[in-house]
């Protein structure tokens, strides 16, 4: 950064001297000069866990640049915002303040800048915006809207900073930032399942096992079939299945059917309850071919499964 700024000087420099003999300097010289202010994002690290909210935050180091390396800035300003895009907008929040940082509160660091470490909590979030768990659903997200006050009473937020400076690497200017919520899936292993078919057969109760495939939260299903017994059942020794690219989506514990079996079929959920516990994941299905079932699903590998629909 000290290298920008002695270049920055240079370019000023040269342009003076190139204007040299001009009765008026198209330019201002540089002593003359308003001067700018930014936050630049060191480090970071953390998410926000739907399943653990008490526990998340995202954490970072932020050095503070100006003419006087920091000295000049009088507070740095965070407000966030709840944006909805997984209802549309409908469950959106406004902008409102999350905290201020005034100067007294950093420090300077062994570069020369000042600096401070800035935890944005996810419970002080949902604090500020006047939300609950309730009222939020993983796929979301919160933008965070960092604004820098100068003692000078000059202001620098997203608005009135250039896109260059805000999207380089060098700069790393730090005036917005998103921050998704997230559903770590945990459903990869062995259980037992047994299917009520369109039929009115029961199939064979067998084990299964679902395989994370593709995504961190997309299921394959190993050691058997999409219908969990009920092809079998319905059509007695007949050993094809419904395959093709068949997966189990679980979308912040709520799951449901992706992709077409061998012959195209997609499939729907109808409806998926727990039951004795969460001892038993029970799934009511149907495709578009007609074939239908209530798939119990236990003795699950991890124990007694999470709470899903």
């Amino acid at each position: 950064m000290k290298n920008l700024k002695k270049l920055f000087v240079a370019f000023i420099a040269m342009v003076t001297t190139i204007s040299c003999g001009d009765p008026e300097l198209p330019v201002e010289l540089f002593p003359e000069m308003q001067y700018g202010a930014y936050a630049r994002k060191m480090s970071q690290e953390g998410k926000f866990n739907f399943y653990d909210i008490a526990g998340s935050s995202v954490d970072m180091h932020v050095e503070y640049y100006d003419e006087a390396q920091g000295a000049n800035i009088a507070e740095f300003d965070i407000d966030v915002e709840y944006v909805d895009v997984v209802g549309g907008g409908a469950g959106s929040i406004a902008r409102t303040n999350f905290r201020t940082i005034s100067a007294s509160e950093f420090q300077v660091n062994s570069d020369g800048y000042l600096s401070n470490d800035i935890s944005l909590g996810f419970t002080a979030t949902l604090a500020a915006v006047g939300a609950t768990e309730s009222d939020i659903t993983g796929g979301n997200y919160f933008r965070y809207w960092f604004t820098i006050t100068k003692t000078d009473g000059t202001v620098y937020d997203y608005n009135n900073t250039g896109p260059n400076m805000q999207s380089s690497n060098a700069f790393g200017a730090l005036f917005r930032l998103n921050v998704s919520i997230v559903c770590p899936s945990s459903l990869e292993g062995t259980f037992d399942g047994e299917t009520v078919g369109w039929c009115g057969l029961t199939g064979p109760k067998k084990q299964f096992e679902w395989v994370k495939s593709g995504a961190e939260n997309l299921y394959a299903v190993v050691g058997g079939d999409f219908s969990y017994g009920a092809y079998l059942g319905c059509y007695g020794g007949w050993t094809g299945v419904p395959a093709g690219n068949l997966k189990v989506q679980d979308a912040c514990g709520i799951l449901s059917p992706t992709g077409a079996s061998q012959w195209s079929e997609v499939y729907e959920f109808n409806d998926v309850s727990m039951a004795n516990g969460n001892a038993d994941l029970i799934i009511d299905w149907v495709n578009d071919y007609g074939e239908s079932g209530v798939s119990t699903l236990n003795n699950w590998s991890g124990g007694n499964w999470p709470d899903l629909n």
